[in-house]
């Protein structure tokens, strides 16, 4: 005997019409936000996996700006060294002149001007400062910077000291002795450009690991787009198929109610004869 409660296309219906209200919901829900994985439920493994690459693309970025920290540095001390290096070109030139100059007034001036050039190394020297490092040139120093993500992934960097003393030509009178003037500061220009050539290779050494880094951030913003983007053209279609599905459910399940109340019709008129 059929009755409204038992019918089978009604529970049939009603079944398939949940269910596309379930996958348009869904479609509708992940074409709004972008996102495939909008809940833990949507994809508990894949939002786990998602979470650990996060947390690994944080690493990587903090681990560039490190790098990007470095690097600025290094840049410092280069352009401090290259104009300490235009300096001793001066200072050789003025030396020169000066060993083929007589006259002591002349000699003097170019010994104030040698003079005010020293004292421009001194204040280039000075005032480069090197991460935590205060004034690094004039004293040398070493400076560390974390290029990986684990503990050990460091690079240290040594810096010489360049200051006047160290360069030989602090306490020079180009106006007494003009060769051994110029003798110190062919000595100090070879140590300055001995120390360019090493921090040249710094920032090398740099710009590769901050390479390496950049890699590692894209193939992870890459796995985290592949495991929570949506894919929009699927998820239209798949909201289309759902109202179709959802149109089909509904006129069935009013079909199913229409024939349960002929069948209550009929069975009526009959008991009442």
């Amino acid at each position: 005997m059929s009755t409204v409660i038992d019918s089978r296309n009604t529970l049939v219906a009603l079944q398939g019409l949940k269910s596309a209200n379930a996958d348009a919901s869904r479609a509708s829900e992940r074409l709004a936000t972008g996102l495939r994985i909008n809940r833990a439920g949507d994809d508990p493994a894949g939002l786990a996996k998602a979470a650990t690459l996060k947390a690994e693309l944080g690493s990587y970025q903090q681990v560039k700006r490190n790098i990007n920290g470095a690097l600025a540095d290094i840049q410092k001390v280069t352009d401090g060294l290259t104009s300490i290096t235009d300096y001793l070109v001066e200072m050789r030139s003025i030396a020169l002149a000066s060993a083929s100059e007589t006259d002591n007034a002349t000699k003097s001036i170019y010994k104030a001007t040698f003079d005010e050039l020293v004292q421009g190394i001194t204040d280039i020297v000075s005032n480069i400062k090197v991460g935590d490092t205060e004034a690094a040139l004039s004293a040398g120093g070493t400076s560390t910077v974390h290029v990986g993500v684990s503990g050990s992934a460091t690079k240290s960097f040594a810096f010489s000291a360049v200051a006047t003393s160290n360069l030989g030509v602090a306490s020079l009178d180009v106006s007494a002795s003009a060769t051994a003037a110029l003798t110190a500061v062919n000595l100090a220009m070879n140590s300055v450009s001995t120390t360019l050539a090493k921090i040249g290779g710094y920032q090398k050494s740099l710009e590769v690991s901050s390479d390496l880094a950049d890699s590692e951030i894209l193939s992870r913003v890459s796995q985290y787009g592949e495991i929570m983007n949506a894919d929009l053209a699927l998820e239209a279609s798949n909201l289309a198929a759902a109202k179709i599905r959802q149109d089909s459910a509904t006129a069935v399940l009013a079909q199913a109610n229409s024939m349960n109340r002929n069948i209550a019709d009929y069975l009526l008129n009959g008991a009442l004869g």
